[in-house]
């Protein structure tokens, strides 16, 4: 068995939790069919995920460059920053995780569920020597929208490989 320990670096930012089962489209399906599918389902589970306690809302203009100036934060700006520039939108976790040697943290976007206008990138940290605040990262793929991340949504899966 490998060790895995998570340790909350910062009060009030990321909550950590295993992911659920349940997804607003799933519910939306007649009867809730979609929940019958047991490989989706079982899916929805992968890993632990990262959420906030309140809503995040961001809006990027459509240009990408090496500028911070083309996404702005509209709520939420304790949770989220935008200093690693071309469209994209890091979060403050405030959490980091120590491993044994030979384990990975791979982050994917949550299974199974679609927030129209971007996605997290898919990392690999080494968290058997790297120390610091797990990083999130998405990409904006909408411009000139505002796109809100729900309180208690889940931005990231994360699990040990």
């Amino acid at each position: 068995m490998h060790k895995v320990k998570a340790f909350i670096i910062n009060e009030g930012f990321g909550q950590l939790e295993s992911l659920g089962v349940k997804r607003d489209w799933m519910d939306e399906t007649y009867d809730a069919h979609a929940y019958k599918c047991f490989p989706v389902s079982l899916t929805n589970q992968l890993g632990w995920s990262i959420s906030f306690p309140e809503d995040i809302t961001f809006i990027w203009d459509g240009i990408s460059d090496t500028s911070s100036d083309h996404v702005k934060i509209l709520q939420g700006e304790k949770y989220a920053y935008t200093t690693r520039s071309n469209a994209t939108i890091s979060f403050h976790t405030g959490i980091s995780f120590e491993t044994d040697k030979n384990l990975t943290l791979l982050q994917i976007p949550v299974p199974n569920q679609f927030i129209d206008g971007a996605t997290p990138f898919t990392t690999l940290i080494s968290s058997s020597f790297f120390k610091g605040e797990l990083p999130v990262v998405w990409r904006i793929t909408r411009p000139n929208q505002p796109i809100t991340i729900s309180a208690g949504t889940p931005i990231i899966s994360v699990f040990p490989i």
